[in-house]
């Protein structure tokens, strides 16, 4: 995906610092229940939700698809000082370092619509976890949102609604609703209609994620307060991004 082009810099401070991971870890946080146990963060991309879990004191396992962005991973624990043990994995494939029924708690963010055969990934994670553990999911919302945000990332899907809860039949859905709606969306509307295309020509993270620029000073809080403020229509599930939690019976 082009992100991962980008120098390792720039993904650092788009991990850390975008509005909209930021407040897709803290709903996470917020959904993860209260006993500790075993963690897997599928996906873990630089460990953001792999480090704020290991520091709410789980016992975390991450794995990413990237060697370098592990390796990278490996080195923000160290600096935060917590235990996270990362593996270069593709979990869509079978792996012995995961064993069947291990893990209390799945995180899955923002890593199916990345995936070929995104089926095989949920069908290990009902395999690793434990019964009554929990998974804590997201992905992005709605076909029709789809855009050139999607296709940078290496989007290659949104989802509908029935298409997750086909994929999860089995697990008992806790909780299941959208965020970004109705701020983020139309934010996302403006600039890849008509900011994009007529004014900026062109995509450019590194501009937007440049120290002091005005996006990564300014824009990112601002938008970061939108997106709180979508959670008072998180019902309405017309969001940009599907939460999901599940319990495995």
């Amino acid at each position: 995906m082009q992100v991962y082009d980008l120098p390792m810099e720039t993904i650092l401070r788009w991990h850390w610092n975008d509005p909209l991971l930021r407040h897709l870890t803290n709903t996470i946080l917020r959904l993860t229940p209260d006993a500790r146990g075993r963690a897997l963060d599928v996906g873990a991309g630089l460990g953001r939700a792999a480090v704020a879990l290991a520091r709410r004191g789980w016992q975390v396992d991450a794995l990413d698809p990237q060697a370098a962005v592990i390796e990278r991973a490996k080195e923000i624990a160290r600096e935060f000082n917590v235990a996270v043990n990362y593996f270069a994995a593709d979990f869509s494939q079978l792996d012995a370092r995961f064993p069947d029924e291990t893990y209390d708690l799945v995180v899955c963010s923002e890593v199916l619509e990345h995936v070929e055969n995104w089926q095989a990934i949920t069908q290990n994670i009902r395999r690793v976890l434990k019964r009554g553990g929990t998974l804590i999911l997201t992905v992005p919302n709605d076909p029709a949102q789809f855009s050139i945000l999607d296709s940078y990332a290496g989007h290659l899907r949104r989802y509908r609604w029935d298409e997750l809860a086909r994929a999860f039949d089995g697990l008992e859905i806790q909780q299941a609703f959208t965020v970004g709606f109705p701020f983020t969306r139309t934010i996302h509307w403006l600039y890849t209609r008509i900011i994009q295309p007529l004014v900026l020509r062109e995509h450019r993270p590194d501009k937007m994620w440049k120290t002091g620029s005005a996006y990564s000073t300014i824009g990112a809080q601002v938008f970061y307060l939108a997106a709180r403020a979508d959670d008072l229509f998180n019902s309405w599930k017309r969001g940009t991004t599907w939460i999901v939690q599940a319990r495995k019976p």
